[in-house]
């Protein structure tokens, strides 16, 4: 069972990783569509192990909501703005060693926290808790408002699969709540982002700044 968690939350953190390294958008929808995946395959792993069944509608839940609709409401956002280059001091290299400081931070943090856990699952803590913390430092740094979406989706799953993790099974009606706050963050900021482009013919964060003076 550890086994398994682990290395499903190392394939989420990897992914969270590929995120903050990637250029380009479509990729990184993939790689979103990807991560929730493996969140799906975490909740069925758990499900069958501790005999919650309930998960298993928790993971499909996650596929089509996460791994389908969002990344597409996340590609219609993102249709028709121009690549932006990258900023000298603002390559991905940078931001990549920025965020394994941060998945050590967060091993340094929560590597107590677990060794002191009867849990099977508690090999996989701070991998979650990392994913978390790095997705809070994409959405701080994104440079368009898609990014910083983007930064959020990836705490939000981070923030999942801790709990998933760290409670070996969350109970359904959290789950749903957790959905129907997503969906709506989302429906909210497509509109937002549509009002954005369609005003100011923007969404790079650094431009919004320079038109608000």
């Amino acid at each position: 069972m550890s086994d398994v968690t682990n290395f499903l939350a190392a394939l989420g953190l990897m992914t969270t990783l590929l995120m903050v390294w990637r250029e380009s958008r479509p990729a990184r929808l993939r790689l979103l569509a990807a991560q929730s995946i493996v969140l799906a395959a975490q909740a069925v792993a758990i499900a069958v192990f501790a005999a919650r069944y309930g998960l298993v509608l928790v993971a499909v839940a996650l596929v089509v909501v996460k791994a389908w609709w969002i990344p597409r409401a996340l590609g219609r956002m993102g249709q028709g703005s121009p690549r932006r280059p990258v900023a000298p001091g603002r390559s991905a290299g940078i931001r990549l060693l920025v965020a394994g400081a941060i998945v050590v931070l967060a091993y340094a943090l929560m590597l107590p926290i677990s060794d002191g856990s009867a849990l099977p699952t508690r090999g996989g803590i701070p991998l979650a808790f990392a994913m978390a913390l790095v997705g809070l430092y994409a959405c701080v740094t994104g440079r368009d408002a898609v990014g910083q979406i983007f930064g959020f989706l990836m705490f939000e799953n981070g923030i999942f699969a801790l709990g998933l993790l760290a409670t070996y099974g969350l109970p359904g009606l959290v789950e749903a709540g957790v959905f129907l706050d997503v969906l709506v963050v989302v429906l909210i900021a497509e509109g937002l982002v549509m009002q954005i482009r369609q005003e100011h013919s923007t969404i790079d964060v650094d431009r919004l700044r320079e038109l608000r003076g």
